[in-house]
């Protein structure tokens, strides 16, 4: 038994299966990551690899009942048990740490955009505090691509 995060598009289908919440589903396969079998993901965060970061979309709690195949980022079963669907309030604690941070991957308190660390950064890849754009380290920067201290305009 393994158990894991599952990402379903608003209808609840994923790749052209129907899916119910909560319910049971099996394959007569032998599972094979990127191949065949039901996809899951240990860690919550790596679902958003393969599917956008969309709360129209539903993430669900599973239970891999079957023959399980682990890849790096993800797993394959032919048993696939559906427990509950996860509010999306609770999505972003599971794949943020600190507080009211939006997003995802984000560390440290009131981060938007992705896989910030630091505090109050919006937009992507920032690290240290205050930042907003993208790709920025120090503190205090705006724009794109600063690096240091009070930063504003790119590069």
């Amino acid at each position: 038994m393994v158990k894991g995060y599952k990402v379903f598009n608003p209808d609840w289908t994923c790749k052209g299966k129907q899916y119910t919440c909560p319910g049971t589903f099996e394959e007569d396969v032998n599972p094979s990551v990127c191949n065949v079998g039901m996809h899951f993901c240990k860690n919550a965060a790596d679902c958003f690899r393969y599917y956008d970061f969309d709360p129209n979309n539903h993430v669900a709690e599973v239970i891999a009942h079957g023959t399980v195949a682990e890849g790096e980022d993800k797993c394959a079963t032919n048993k696939l048990e559906i427990v509950r669907e996860i509010p999306w309030a609770e999505v972003l604690e599971i794949v943020n740490t600190g507080k009211a941070c939006t997003g995802r991957c984000n560390s440290g308190n009131r981060n938007s955009g992705n896989c910030n660390s630091g505090n109050w950064n919006s937009g992507d890849w920032n690290s240290g505090d205050w930042n907003s754009g993208d790709w920025n380290s120090g503190d205090w920067n705006s724009g794109n691509c600063n690096s240091g201290n009070r930063n504003s305009g790119n590069w």
